[in-house]
């Protein structure tokens, strides 16, 4: 294989993450910054008590408490996320994802459906199942030789696309 085939799969990361930064954009959401976590904050019930601390999501995420604490204050910021007091341990925070939290995640996730379903245009559904495999194969091959942080495991698939710091931060 020639050095080409790793200039057009940058190029095709570059293109893929321009496209959906574009949809969420027309989308009115492109300004949430850790889409991950609102993806794991869906995930929990609605009741406040059941919702996680900042260290449980920092935990489930291999996230740096530090690093979860400045993205959960700008997504709080926007609206996105809401803290509760922990009614059996006033020190603790709960974290849980609001209704405006819950409609940019459905519009962010039309836009990865609309850029995937573009990208795959023209290709069968075996096609496509195909691609994915590769793509899986060739993950777990750059994982394999340092690829990923060596303390963090790899996050599940299908992964959201690159976290972004949000400007008003």
């Amino acid at each position: 294989m020639d050095e080409r085939s790793g200039i057009i799969f940058h190029q095709l990361l570059r293109a893929h993450h321009n496209a959906h930064m574009t949809a969420l954009a027309k989308r009115g959401v492109g300004d949430v910054g850790s889409p991950h976590l609102l993806v794991a904050l869906s995930h929990y019930p609605d009741d406040p008590a059941q919702a996680p601390t900042q260290k449980e999501l920092a935990d489930r995420l291999h996230i740096a408490p530090p690093t979860i604490a400045a993205s959960l204050k700008c997504l709080e910021r926007q609206g996105y996320v809401a803290r509760r007091t922990d009614e059996r341990d006033a020190r603790r925070n709960r974290i849980s994802i609001t209704r405006k939290g819950r409609d940019a995640l459905e519009a962010g996730m039309q836009a990865f459906r609309q850029v995937d379903d573009a990208m795959f245009r023209g290709f069968t559904p075996q096609e496509r199942e195909q691609v994915q495999a590769f793509h899986r194969r060739m993950l777990e091959n750059l994982y394999q030789i340092g690829g990923q942080d060596a303390e963090c495991p790899p996050p599940p698939l299908p992964h959201i696309p690159n976290e972004r710091k949000c400007d008003p931060c």
